[in-house]
């Protein structure tokens, strides 16, 4: 070999020497959790309606032309105020005849008593045939039965007479008016208007018999009634109602139609916020869970619908573990199979390793538990 190619090759090589070792790439760190133990409360949502505590369809119980109507549509009222008058002339001629009959029936009934009283004592005396005295005594009873007669028909007759100015059952807010005056309305038929109450508020829903089952069993652990459970109420736009409602109705058995079970939460409407109609959603308590395992959501990952969260094993790396979950609590959710209370749970950055990578676990603060968890459906 030639003594200059020699040079070069050595020059190379020494200047390979001098050059500085690749960098050792850097283990990642990652955010890790252990699983945090305590007690929930498990709450379902169930979609309701709004509905007035009580409600009544104005009818009349006369029939005759509508001569006024004396409310304002959709305002408040109180109870017995005039909301409707009927025609009442052809009442009013009733109780005068009806009067009138008293009078007659009472004529008769002194006449026929009177008679009687004089019959008994010529009966006594032989002067007249017992048959006499019979009959006049049979007379003094009809009159009595004429007479009452007579007065339970003026007393039928004032009623209709005061029922011709239909009156509000309770306070509340009425509806639209649904006649107008001239109208003919009959008797127990014709709706004229409904009312409702507005200081407390009803909302029907249902259970299924499964839901229904699992809220008894905590009730009976808890020793609480049924109607002591207190429930919360979620408006359409997703807001909080700010009152606290109770079960006031639970039905008196599972429909066998639909499999659910009937009930209804009564709520305090200080504000007149619920209004029959509206739709919205009763959140509530059906079971306690007294040590249930929570990890943060952030932690849990979807992969195929099948969920897993990552851990760090204890030589330091990642390892991927289907998880079964139950219901979220804030920024919770529950965990029923699939980890240990020891576990390492990757929360921040789990996105960047992957299973088997080699990874520095920095233990992050558990989360500030809220005083209050919010579910989210399931």
């Amino acid at each position: 070999m030639p003594v200059r190619t020699l040079l070069s090759l050595l020059a190379l090589l020494v200047c390979a020497c001098n050059q500085a070792p690749p960098p050792v790439a850097a283990i990642p760190e990652v955010g890790v959790q252990n699983p945090q133990r305590r007690a929930v409360e498990v709450e379902r949502d169930f979609i309701g309606e709004v509905k007035a505590t009580e409600e009544a369809e104005i009818r009349s119980k006369v029939t005759g032309r509508v001569v006024s109507v004396e409310f304002q549509e959709g305002t408040l009222v109180t109870m017995n105020q005039p909301l409707f008058r009927i025609d009442s002339d052809s009442l009013k001629s009733a109780v005068d005849e009806a009067v009138a009959e008293v009078a007659r029936a009472r004529a008769n009934l002194d006449q026929a008593q009177a008679d009687a009283a004089r019959y008994k004592s010529l009966v006594s005396k032989g002067t007249i045939s017992r048959q006499q005295y019979d009959d006049a005594v049979s007379k003094q009873a009809q009159a009595v039965a004429t007479h009452a007669a007579a007065n339970a028909k003026l007393d039928q007759a004032r009623t209709q007479l005061r029922e011709s100015a239909i009156l509000s059952p309770y306070d509340g807010r009425i509806g639209r008016a649904q006649v107008n005056v001239g109208a003919l309305v009959m008797a127990n038929q014709t709706l004229l208007a409904t009312v409702s109450t507005i200081a407390t508020a009803r909302v029907d829903f249902a259970l299924s018999e499964r839901e229904y089952i699992r809220m008894m069993q905590d009730r009976l652990q808890e020793q609480q009634t049924y109607e002591e459970i207190r429930v919360k109420l979620l408006l359409a736009e997703g807001s909080l109602y700010p009152e606290i409602g109770r079960i006031t109705f639970s039905d008196r058995a599972i429909s066998a139609d639909t499999g659910t079970f009937a009930v209804s939460a009564t709520f305090p409407n200080p504000h007149e916020w619920l209004r029959p109609g509206m739709f919205a959603r009763v959140r509530v308590r059906v079971a306690t869970v007294p040590d249930a395992m929570l990890i943060p959501q952030r932690a849990v990952q979807e992969v195929l619908d099948k969920t897993f969260v990552s851990v760090v094993d204890a030589d330091g790396k990642v390892e991927r573990r289907a998880v079964v979950l139950g219901s979220n609590y804030g920024d919770e959710v529950v965990v029923k199979d699939g980890l240990k209370d020891q576990d390492q749970v990757i929360v921040e950055g789990h996105h960047k390793v992957r299973p088997g990578a080699q990874v520095k676990a920095v233990p992050l603060a558990a989360p500030v538990v809220e005083a209050a968890a919010t579910p989210a459906n399931g």
